[in-house]
């Protein structure tokens, strides 16, 4: 059986490109999901993993949507490779990892693409950095407004946790203006 497995990280991406790309190699069942690569325990990709049988072939549009990290990439495999299931990679060429060839490429691959997950990284924290060494504001800026009404409902004689539910904040957010 063909089986498909299309992922995105953000609520603001869309899955339809790697939906039309598996569709059209013919998979017949596809799991697809809205969750951060770095993460090796998300649900659809445990489900297609369990799912996964002997004479199965898994399709991937490109690597960094199964796995962010070696480590993971390669435990991901490996699991197949047990149920005796292919891991196939259109972004290289059709590649199927289960051959000698491909575990290494897709070994290098993978790395690769968890280096450039901690550049990311490394270029997000620089950023922050630098905004901070220049006094700019980091983070949301306060609710001035719904501040003034915590106040305004503790200043009656509410507790904090009828005015979180009262203005649908949370308890901290309650709590921190009222300690400042």
């Amino acid at each position: 059986m063909k089986i498909g497995y299309a992922r995105v990280s953000t609520q603001e991406q869309n899955l339809n490109v790697q939906l039309e790309q598996l569709n059209a190699i013919g998979c017949e069942k596809i799991y697809q999901e809205q969750a951060s690569g770095k993460s090796s325990d998300r649900e659809q990709l445990n489900n297609l993993l369990e799912f996964a049988r002997e004479g199965d072939v898994i399709h991937v549009t490109k690597v960094d949507r199964i796995a962010r990290n070696t480590i993971d990439a390669l435990q991901i495999a490996d699991r197949l490779a047990e149920k005796n299931a292919g891991l196939v990679f259109h972004d290289l060429g059709d590649l199927d990892i289960n051959s000698d060839v491909g575990r290494v490429i897709y070994t290098t691959i993978s790395a690769f693409a968890e280096m450039e997950r901690k550049r990311i990284l490394q270029r997000c924290n620089e950023g922050r950095e630098r905004a901070r060494a220049e006094g700019r504001h980091l983070g949301r800026f306060p609710d001035k407004t719904l501040h003034q009404r915590i106040q305004e409902l503790a200043g009656e004689g509410m507790n904090k946790h009828a005015i979180s539910k009262e203005l649908g904040c949370s308890r901290t957010t309650v709590y921190k203006v009222l300690d400042q």
